[in-house]
C-alpha cells in the first residue's frame, strides 16, 4: 500500500502522510513550545486547560509539581506552580470550571496512599480528599458535578514477592456540590469465576477486587456514566455515577494477527517486516474517550498494552508441540509474550500466543462491541515515512526496529474534537512519536487523515548522548488536551501535547 503525502516544515518540522486515497482534511502547524529542559525526567506527563482562566496545568513529575503556564498565541510560558509539599507526589491534573484537581500518592513507594488536593480560584488551595492507593488519573464530568479519579493499586515491584505491597484498585468519586463530599469504590462485588467466563483477564489466583487496576477515566456527555479502563484486565468498568456504582465490566477481546489487515512486525533485529503471525493481541488500552455519533456513545481505546511480571520473549515460551511450528516461533523471535495467557487446555503450555497491546486504536459501543479497529495502520504508516526509524523507542539514540518486538510504536494518549461538523481522533504513539489522525464520523468507517510527527530524529540521538542539552525535540507524548476554537487566542483549534521524556508541551493549531 502506498501512502501519499509530501513532508512539510511548519515552524518546527512536522511530517504528514496521508490517506491513499483522500487527501488530508486538516491543517496541522506547530505554533509553540514550553522547554523544562529535563530530558526523561517525567518532567511533562500530564496537561489540561482551564477555559475560564485561560490557563494550562501541567504535571511535571522532575520536580515535583504541578507548572501552570499561559499561551498567549505566540508563545507558552510558565507563571506559577501550584502549592504542592515535599511529600506529595502528582500523578494526574484536572482542570474544569472554577477548580482543579491534583491526583497525588506519598513518597513511599511502600506506601503510595493517595489523595486529591483542589484549588479554586488564583490557585488557591481549598482542601484535599482522601484517595486509594496510587491515584493515577483524575477528572471532572462534563457537568463539573464530580471529580473522578481511576486509583490505580499497582503491586510494588521493589520489594521481594513475601514482602511486596498490593493493594486494590478502587474508584474515587468526590461530590464537588456537597462539599466535596467523597465515595470510594471497589470492585468486591465481582466474582473471579464470572469474570474468567466473560473473557475479563485475571492473574491467576487473584480476585477481581485484587486485580483490577483502574487506568483511566472518561464520562459520558450527560454526566450519567464513567467507563474505566483496566488495561492489564483487558476490559473496561461502567460507573453509574449518581449511585457511584460499577454495573459492568465490559471484556475487549482478542486481535488476530494471523488476519490481513492486522499483522504486526514481531522482530527487532530484522528492519520493517509487518506480517501475519499466529498470535493474539490483547487490546490493554490506557487512554479512553467518547464521542457521540447518531444520539449513540462510543469508547475509543488508544491500545497500548502493559504487562506485569509474567511477559516472556517468544523463544522461551513452552508452546505446546501443536501449537505453532518451528518457522513460526522463529518469526515471532523476541516478541513478548505472556507466560499465563493461552494455555487453552489447561496442560501448562501455550497453545494460543497472547501479546500485549493491539498497535492500534479502536471504536466500541457502550456495550463493548468493536465498531472498528485501524488494524496494521499504525506501522505501515510510520513504516513509509520513517524507514530505518520505524518502531524507534522514544529515549534511545539510534534505535530503529527496536520496540518491534515490545508493543511496536505503543499508542498512549487519544482525544476527540468537532471541526466543521465532524469528528476527529487524535492519537499519541509513545514510542517512536507523532499523532495520528483519523476522522471518525462514520464509527464504523473510520478514516486515516494523517500522520503528523515534529520528532526530529537526527536531533534525539545527540539528546540522548547528553541530557544536559535543552534544545527542543518531542519525544514520549503522554498527554493531550484541547483549546477550542472559541477560546482560543488563534481563533483555531489547539492540540497541547505533553512530552513525556523530552519533557517540554507542545501547542498545535488544527484546522481545515
Amino acid at each position: 500500500m502506498r501512502f501519499c503525502g509530501t513532508p512539510v516544515l511548519l515552524g518546527s518540522l512536522i511530517l504528514a502522510i496521508t490517506s491513499p486515497v483522500f487527501a488530508k482534511d486538516l491543517t496541522v502547524r506547530h505554533l509553540a513550545s514550553y522547554e523544562t529542559g529535563l530530558f526523561n525526567k517525567s518532567a511533562a506527563e500530564i496537561v489540561s486547560y482551564q477555559a475560564s482562566t485561560d490557563l494550562i496545568y501541567v504535571v511535571n513529575g522532575a520536580a515535583p509539581s504541578i507548572d501552570v503556564l499561559r499561551f498567549t498565541g505566540k508563545d507558552i510560558a510558565l507563571i506559577t506552580k501550584l502549592n504542592l509539599s515535599a511529600n506529595e507526589i502528582p500523578t494526574s491534573v484536572a482542570a474544569h470550571g472554577d477548580y482543579v484537581a491534583v491526583a497525588v500518592h506519598d513518597a513511599s513507594r511502600d506506601d503510595r496512599q493517595g489523595k486529591i488536593v483542589i484549588f479554586g480560584k488564583n490557585q488557591t488551595r481549598l482542601t484535599e480528599v482522601k484517595a486509594g492507593f496510587l491515584p493515577d488519573m483524575v477528572t471532572f464530568s462534563p457537568d463539573n458535578a464530580y471529580i473522578i479519579a481511576a486509583n490505580e493499586g499497582e503491586r510494588n515491584f521493589h520489594k521481594s514477592d513475601a514482602g511486596a505491597i498490593d493493594p486494590v484498585g478502587s474508584i474515587t468519586l468526590i461530590n464537588v456540590g456537597e462539599n466535596f463530599s467523597t465515595r470510594q469504590i471497589t470492585f468486591d462485588q465481582f466474582s473471579a469465576d464470572i469474570m474468567r467466563g466473560k473473557g475479563v483477564r485475571l492473574s491467576p489466583g487473584k480476585t477481581p477486587a485484587q486485580d483490577f487496576e483502574p487506568e483511566y477515566i472518561t464520562a459520558s456527555k450527560d454526566s450519567r456514566t464513567a467507563w474505566i479502563s483496566l488495561q492489564e484486565n483487558n476490559a473496561i468498568a461502567v460507573l453509574d455515577i449518581a449511585s457511584a456504582t460499577i454495573t459492568n465490566i465490559l471484556p475487549l477481546g482478542l486481535k488476530d494477527h494471523s488476519v490481513p489487515g492486522q499483522g504486526l512486525d514481531p522482530d527487532d533485529k530484522d528492519g520493517v517486516h509487518i506480517g501475519l503471525h499466529p498470535v493474539m493481541g490483547m487490546y490493554m488500552p490506557d487512554t479512553i474517550t467518547t464521542m457521540v455519533r447518531g444520539g449513540k456513545t462510543y469508547l475509543l481505546t488508544a491500545n497500548e498494552g502493559d504487562s506485569r511480571d509474567e511477559e516472556v520473549k517468544a523463544k522461551k515460551v513452552k508452546f505446546d508441540n501443536k501449537a505453532l511450528s518451528k518457522a513460526q516461533i522463529k518469526a515471532l523471535g523476541k516478541l513478548r509474550l505472556s507466560a499465563t495467557d493461552g494455555d487453552t487446555d489447561g496442560d501448562g503450555d501455550i497453545d494460543v500466543p497472547h501479546s500485549y497491546g493491539a498497535r492500534s486504536f479502536s471504536i466500541f459501543d457502550d456495550t463493548g462491541r468493536l465498531v472498528f479497529d485501524s488494524g496494521d495502520d499504525f506501522e505501515r504508516i510510520t513504516a513509509a515515512e520513517l524507514g530505518v526509524y520505524f518502531n524507534s523507542d522514544n529515549d534511545e539514540e539510534d534505535s530503529g526496529d527496536g520496540r518491534s518486538d515490545n508493543k511496536g510504536p505503543e499508542p498512549e494518549v487519544i482525544i476527540t474534537t468537532e471541526i466543521d461538523g465532524l469528528t476527529y481522533a487524535f492519537i499519541g504513539l509513545e514510542r517512536v512519536g507523532g499523532i495520528m489522525i483519523y476522522d471518525v464520523t462514520t464509527p464504523a468507517k473510520a478514516r486515516f487523515d494523517q500522520y503528523v510527527i515534529t520528532r526530529n530524529f537526527g536531533h534525539n540521538r545527540g539528546i540522548a548522548k547528553n541530557n544536559g542539552d535543552k534544545t527542543s525535540d518531542f519525544l514520549g507524548p503522554e498527554g493531550f488536551a484541547l483549546i477550542p476554537a472559541e477560546q482560543s487566542p488563534t481563533g483555531k483549534t489547539l492540540l497541547l501535547v505533553a512530552y513525556e521524556v523530552s519533557g517540554n508541551v507542545e501547542v498545535l493549531e488544527i484546522s481545515k
